[in-house]
């Protein structure tokens, strides 16, 4: 069972078996299963991959989730190598928009999965082409890349974690992430991505991970975000204004 896997399963919670009635109503009459198939159309529009065969798993997640019902906006998606996405929904006010920006998001990390091919090796996510271990830095990116991309699909998002730090906070955080980039052990890099409450100021990893890509975007103008799904996170850093600060 991987990371993803485990995440996933906590989401399904044990929620009040009336409001979860209630929740699988109000999804269904929301169109949940044509929201998420215009999102798919939309985003393999933008980025065509017709060597991806992937499920897309919608379920109700667990109304007690903060994470889900506040944090995300109902809706959080996991994906489980190019095979699978799950997305779990809670029907908050604006979920039906968040439920597409969150299937368009996920589709970029299935296609670099698909590129980028993953297993697990002594407790630690391994590239399987290369054998190295996936590092902070490749995390980052690939958040970055995925948000970018999405925003392409749904231009009017405003995801909360991509720009989660002021300007104090970005000094204090950077100093702290620049000398984990090279980290691999995941319950490290999960703690720069997403903040541990104490230290690390929540979405941190998401934050520097977008601005990386949106300055690697800016010197290269030429480029799309679906291109810089198949482009290594080294060389996105190495192409940006963080580079001299890595």
């Amino acid at each position: 069972m991987d990371i993803g896997e485990r995440s996933a399963i906590t989401q399904i919670g044990d929620p009040d078996m009336e409001s979860l009635l209630e929740a699988l109503v109000a999804i269904e009459q929301g169109g949940a299963r044509s929201v998420a198939t215009d999102a798919l159309e939309a985003a393999s529009r933008t980025l065509s991959r017709p060597d991806l065969k992937s499920r897309v798993l919608l379920f109700p997640g667990d109304a007690e989730s903060r994470v889900l019902s506040e944090q995300m906006n109902g809706a959080l998606g996991f994906s489980l190598g190019a095979q699978v996405m799950m997305v779990f929904v809670w029907p908050v006010d604006g979920w039906r928009e968040w439920l597409g920006y969150t299937v368009a998001h996920e589709y970029a990390h299935l296609v670099r999965n698909l590129l980028f091919p993953r297993g697990l090796s002594g407790g630690k996510f391994v590239y399987m082409k290369t054998s190295l271990p996936e590092t902070l830095l490749d995390a980052m990116v690939i958040e970055g890349i995925a948000d970018r991309f999405a925003q392409g699909v749904y231009p009017d998002a405003e995801p909360r974690w991509v720009d989660a730090l002021d300007d104090d906070a970005s000094h204090r955080m950077w100093r702290r992430v620049r000398r984990k980039l090279a980290v691999s052990d995941p319950q490290e890099i999960r703690r720069m991505l997403f903040g541990d409450n104490d230290r690390i100021v929540r979405w941190t990893g998401y934050t520097f991970g977008y601005r990386i890509v949106e300055s690697y975007l800016e010197a290269n103008p030429g480029l799309q975000p679906a291109q810089l799904v198949s482009v290594p996170a080294s060389t996105i850093l190495a192409g940006s204004k963080f580079a001299n600060d890595s």
